[in-house]
């Protein structure tokens, strides 16, 4: 699944050269640290979230330029996704009831505006994007044989996306840049649960630092 849906990312890039002539293109990678933020609405059950992980993002955009300095862009990443959490009993933060800990997969389709400044040294300039970013989950696997607390994730998902960054001109038609940016899921990912715990709601967390070339 994972070389499928690399290959359809770039495959995505070339498609969009090929019709989008007059906009600015591109491909990003980098890094990421997923976390899960872990809550209920219950009394018997505590949620702790059991660490963020370092997974990675791929993806191909589109920029296109609708006023000076403003921008729309879209485009498509896969992303990898790890995260964990253990329950524990209210009656004793020692008390270890349950655990749970996923792969997970997702493509992801970002709906962005960039704002750009002038320029702050030579072909230099500075950028904020902001946004919302659908995603689909590809996959879900258990990476223990303890994840007994859910059942079934959601398909889906919604995030927003706020972050910024450096772009720099090295070509007539060729820039790099490099940026940050978070994801902060809005949806609860937990479809079904086992019933022996509490409701669980369980929301995606991702910190990027990523790097482009746009032509």
């Amino acid at each position: 699944m994972r070389k499928f849906t690399l290959a359809a990312v770039l495959l995505s890039l070339f498609s969009v050269a090929a019709v989008a002539q007059d906009y600015n293109i591109g491909i990003k990678l980098g890094p990421t640290l997923t976390y899960s933020k872990p809550s209920t609405d219950g009394t018997s059950t505590n949620y702790d979230d059991d660490g963020s992980s370092v997974q990675f993002l791929i993806g191909a955009f589109v920029d296109y330029q609708f006023k000076e300095n403003y921008f729309f862009s879209t485009g498509i990443n896969y992303a990898s996704k790890d995260f964990g959490i253990t329950a524990r009993s209210t009656n004793s933060i020692a008390s270890v009831i349950g655990a749970a800990s996923f792969n997970q997969e997702f493509l992801q389709v970002p709906v962005l505006l960039k704002l750009y400044t002038n320029e702050v040294i030579l072909d230099t300039k500075i950028y904020f994007n902001f946004g919302i970013v659908p995603e689909v989950r590809l996959s879900s696997s258990p990476k223990s044989t303890n994840s007994d607390i859910i059942r079934e994730f959601r398909s889906f998902d919604l995030a927003g996306n706020f972050g910024g960054g450096l772009e720099r001109n090295i070509g007539v038609n060729t820039r790099v840049y490099a940026g940050i940016f978070s994801n902060l899921g809005f949806i609860n990912q937990v479809k079904t649960q086992n019933e022996a715990y509490d409701e669980l709601i369980l929301k995606n967390r991702l910190f990027a630092l990523e790097v482009g070339i746009k032509f």
